[in-house]
């Protein structure tokens, strides 16, 4: 059994999908409908970019949607999984891969729930962070002494 799990954001890097625009036409084509739906050239920004650039939610969310669907349509016969998901906004690019969305729309939506948590940061500043690999008494012990947060 075969399933592929599609990133969210956190997974992009400048130059992400250049390989793919370069060398397959049908992936330069789908970038190209891309930057007509969203109104800028997200690949300028995905190919050339600056890491800040690339970090904005309203920038970060379509480059690893574009990326991870071209990608799959990319991998044609090779691509048949028994399932998909995706890791929070990896789930759209698991229901365009599957065929449950189209490309268009699933752009679509993407950009807008990537603008609207882009405005929710303006408003209301706030970061996240992952902690990967610590053991849990590791944790416990640096987290008993925050008080506010």
């Amino acid at each position: 059994m075969k399933a592929y799990v599609f990133p969210g954001q956190g997974a992009q890097f400048v130059g992400m999908g250049k390989d793919l625009y370069e060398n397959f036409s049908a992936a330069k084509d789908l970038f190209e409908k891309a930057n007509k739906i969203l109104g800028f050239k997200i690949t300028e920004i995905m190919f050339d970019g600056t890491d800040e650039d690339l970090r904005q939610t309203k920038v970060t969310q379509p480059a690893i949607f574009l990326h991870s669907v071209i990608l799959s349509r990319m991998l044609k016969g090779s691509f048949r999984p028994d399932m998909v998901a995706g890791h929070s906004l990896g789930e759209f690019s698991a229901l365009v891969a599957n065929k449950c969305l189209s490309f268009e729309d699933g752009l679509k939506l993407v950009s807008k729930r990537a603008m609207a948590m882009q405005k929710a940061c303006e408003l209301e500043p706030s970061t996240m962070a992952a902690i990967i690999g610590m053991e849990d008494d590791k944790l416990e012990h640096v987290l008993k002494d925050i008080t506010e947060v």
